[in-house]
């Protein structure tokens, strides 16, 4: 009985030696990993987009997965295309007027400094206009463009890891037969893969639709209040919905200030981020719990820790991808008896299959 428990700190060194060998190299080999876990991301939803077409039915008739997958890949190509379309048409523009909004800004917080000082009888009171007047525009709206520049410069290298993927995951139940001959290990593994790809598929083509409907609307609300770049604030909305509960607010932000800066009037603007916050309250508290449902089974705490650590390491596209990573590191810990307090502790309610 005293072999276990001595082997147990042994055991659980390695594991904290290999975490921290793997987020080093995450770190260091950031351009080799990134691109590939990207690569993985986006082969999931294109079979999980080629799983939902298999389940349309017309009459008696169903696509065939090969037909269904081709449908997805189509389908991802189209939106990629309709996406690039928009981001060459407005972030160069959204970078030039960049200067002018700056220029309403200073202006903007002038004001509010001259308003707050009168109050407090004070000609210079604030130094709170001096850390705002640091505030570059052009700088924060570079460095959004910059990341998805970052996606862009590794376009063709992540879609040839997709390429591949997508071709040897017809050999991928011959490579698991031949890696596991024991049979209990087999179906163990098959199980565990299965329950990852499941998962992960739920989560990715659900989060997608919803980021998609939250995306639509927030580009409708904006086309008719009359806000600029209504396409690239709606993208930018879209992409930052994959990030667990800072995303949605982060993307309301940008045309919001965008928009106080434009108009120049505070109960328009408050009406715009009104709209803004229903349209997204409405698809994110009503239609994503009941698509998504509680498939994936994570502790808030360790999402917001998961969101911290891969956003340091990989800025926005690690947080976008931090919650998928996290239920394959979950359920993958849930397998063996040494992690799977980990599991559990990872787990939002306690149980972990």
């Amino acid at each position: 009985m005293s072999q276990p428990i001595s082997r147990d700190p042994v055991a659980f060194a390695a594991l904290a030696g290999l975490a921290a060998l793997t987020l080093y190299l995450m770190v260091v080999g950031q351009g080799i990993f990134l691109p590939l876990v990207l690569a993985i991301f986006i082969s999931y939803l294109i079979l999980a987009l080629g799983h939902a077409f298999q389940r349309i039915k017309l009459g008696g008739w169903s696509p065939k997965p090969a037909l269904g997958l081709t449908l997805a890949i189509i389908s991802f190509i189209l939106v990629i295309g309709l996406v690039v379309q928009i981001i060459a048409g407005n972030v160069r523009d959204v970078v030039e007027a960049a200067p002018q909004y700056q220029e309403r800004l200073q202006t903007l917080l002038g004001q509010i400094t001259t308003f707050i000082g009168g109050i407090v009888g004070q000609d210079r009171p604030l130094t709170l206009t001096t850390v705002l007047n640091e505030i570059d525009l052009r700088a924060v709206v570079a460095s959004f463009a910059g990341a998805f520049q970052a996606i862009a410069s590794n376009t063709f290298q992540i879609f040839a890891y997709v390429a591949f993927l997508l071709l040897e995951s017809r050999y991928f139940e011959r490579k698991v037969k031949a890696m596991f001959p024991n049979s209990t290990q087999e179906k163990s593994v098959r199980a565990t893969l299965s329950d990852i790809g499941k998962r992960i598929e739920t989560y990715v083509l659900v989060k997608t639709f919803i980021s998609l409907l939250v995306g639509l609307s927030s580009f409708i609300v904006l086309s008719v209040a009359g806000v600029d770049f209504a396409p690239f604030w709606s993208l930018l909305i879209f992409v930052l919905n994959f990030i667990p509960y800072i995303g949605s607010p982060l993307g309301m932000m940008f045309p919001t200030v965008l928009a106080l800066l434009q108009f120049g009037s505070l109960p328009y603007v408050a009406i715009v981020l009104a709209f803004l916050w229903g349209s997204q309250s409405a698809v994110e508290n009503f239609i994503e719990p009941r698509m998504m449902g509680s498939s994936l089974n994570l502790s808030p705490v360790f999402m917001m820790l998961a969101l911290s650590v891969w956003g340091a390491i990989w800025g926005i596209t690690g947080m976008i991808l931090a919650v998928p990573l996290m239920v394959m590191i979950m359920i993958a810990f849930a397998q063996f008896p040494t992690t799977r307090p980990l599991a559990v502790m990872m787990s939002e309610t306690g149980e972990v299959k």
